[in-house]
């Protein structure tokens, strides 16, 4: 009896074992340690609030906001709260050419004097060569030259009728040259070619289509919305608002679109659905592809990370593999918000993560970019915002080093050449615009541009440093032949020298 006892005891322990061994795994949930890595980043890299959308398989799967839009009344983000994207509208006009040239109205690789007869570089060569892939692949060999729009009270026309005063800094073709005015020119030529307003051809053509109610591409649009996000800097450990007076509408092509989460989803959606949404098709495959076919090499040329491969732009995405995807994504920079969109074509996953500071810089949502992408793609976790926090730190450490090695450069028991008062008077370029100065003591001078203050304090010889917006920027003061201050070069980021004369008259 015993002896059966113990036959039937050890069968039921087999059969459970072999029921446990066998029994199914419980399913794979990326969801799962999502909101609590979102929160902790939140925390780690001091972001105010963000928005976060994940698509996949042609569906949106997730959308949700973080943190607050509004810190002092204490308002919480949503899926729905607006944000600048920034440059992240670029896709944006470059589907607009795309939808042109289904529309037989634009031909890639026609020039685009042809188009638009005015158009005017200060090359003559490159006037005649450029064509609409080039203006929206960076390739033009036209630096930046940024403050020739940044907080400038400009419009869209007069900014495009200035680019022939803007000396190119390489041959056409030669080299990647990220350029947001390259891509306000894309803008009119959609304007020229569709006569239709940038603006009124995104929302006929792109939003409207996709189902892109909220999304609204200025300021003045967006501030009579409910539910958008203020943007945020740190002042002493406290959150201060940024503010608005970029001038980034007059530019919209290249930077003005703000959206949320969830619609940005849509735009996401249509990407990798080969330019279809739904039941309509938005863009031509054809065309699309060409938005996504890589044109030029991303310089300098490197390689951040391992998983990264070496990127390349295609017309508005920057295009890498990420541990070994393909990926297509992009960022965006514009008064303290950070945005960020990637998708992977054949794993048919994109994400997009909006935030409202610029404190964290782009560390904040490539954390979550990369924590996202890294749990849908079924890949081994990294500890990315380890890896982005010694980023971050070598790249403090390499501005304290260029502060440091500045200084070492300044030779010392030096003076100007002349008094303060051959220094003071208005200085003017016929793209850039104009500036005052007035003499604040023998080495010292204020002065104001595009309503925006700044100080030059003397760095050695007849040159001087600004401050605030001309941060360690260095101002060459030269002489005529007469012996008398008549230009000043000053040294820009990403333009290179650029002549300011004395008393010259504007255009």
């Amino acid at each position: 009896m015993k002896a059966k006892f113990f036959f039937l005891l050890w069968l039921l322990t087999v059969a459970a074992f072999a029921q446990k061994k066998t029994a199914p795994a419980a399913p794979f949930n990326p969801f799962i340690g999502l909101d609590a890595f979102v929160n902790q980043m939140l925390t780690e890299w001091r972001v105010p609030g963000a928005s976060v959308a994940i698509v996949k398989d042609g569906k949106l799967l997730y959308a949700k906001g973080y943190g607050l839009k509004d810190v002092k009344n204490n308002l919480p983000v949503t899926e729905k709260t607006l944000f600048p994207i920034a440059s992240c509208t670029k896709s944006f006009t470059s589907a607009a050419l795309a939808i042109l040239a289904d529309e037989g109205k634009l031909d890639w690789n026609k020039p685009v004097k042809e188009y638009m007869p005015d158009f005017q570089l200060h090359d003559e060569y490159a006037t005649r060569t450029v064509t609409a892939r080039d203006l929206v692949s960076h390739r033009t060999g036209l630096a930046r030259h940024d403050w020739t729009w940044l907080y400038a009270n400009l419009d869209r026309q007069s900014l495009y009728q200035r680019l022939k005063y803007l000396p190119l800094s390489k041959p056409v073709y030669a080299q990647y040259q990220y350029n947001n005015l390259m891509f306000m020119t894309a803008g009119v030529l959609v304007e020229r070619i569709s006569g239709k307003s940038w603006e009124n051809f995104l929302r006929e053509k792109i939003l409207q289509p996709l189902g892109m109610k909220q999304t609204v591409l200025t300021y003045p649009e967006l501030f009579q919305t409910a539910d958008y996000a203020l943007s945020y800097r740190d002042n002493n450990g406290q959150w201060a608002e940024q503010g608005f007076g970029s001038n980034v509408d007059a530019i919209g092509p290249a930077g003005s679109v703000k959206s949320n989460a969830v619609e940005m989803a849509n735009w996401l959606l249509m990407q990798l659905g080969k330019g279809k949404f739904g039941e309509k098709q938005i863009v031509s495959e054809a065309n699309l592809k060409e938005n996504h076919t890589p044109h030029i090499i991303v310089s300098p040329a490197e390689i951040t990370f391992s998983e990264l491969g070496y990127a390349t732009y295609g017309m508005g995405w920057s295009i890498n593999t990420y541990r070994g995807f393909l990926r297509l994504a992009h960022n965006g920079s514009i008064e303290g918000y950070r945005s960020q969109m990637a998708f992977f074509p054949n794993e048919n996953l994109g994400v997009v993560i909006l935030t409202n500071t610029g404190l964290a810089d782009y560390y904040f949502v490539n954390s979550v970019c990369n924590y996202v992408s890294d749990k849908w793609l079924n890949l081994s976790a990294i500890d990315w915002p380890s890896r982005l926090k010694t980023a971050q730190a070598e790249a403090k450490a390499k501005t304290e080093k260029a502060k440091q090695d500045n200084a070492a450069k300044r030779k010392s028991d030096t003076k100007p050449s002349h008094n303060s008062d051959s220094y003071t008077g208005t200085y003017q370029h016929p793209a850039y615009g104009s500036f005052a100065l007035e003499a604040r003591g023998d080495d010292e001078f204020i002065g104001v541009f595009h309503g925006l203050p700044f100080t030059l304090k003397h760095y050695h010889y007849d040159v001087f440093e600004g401050t605030s917006v001309f941060d360690q920027t260095k101002f060459d003061f030269r002489i005529d032949a007469k012996g008398a201050i008549d230009r000043v070069m000053v040294t820009l980021s990403n333009a290179g020298e650029i002549e300011f004369k004395k008393g010259a008259p504007s255009p």
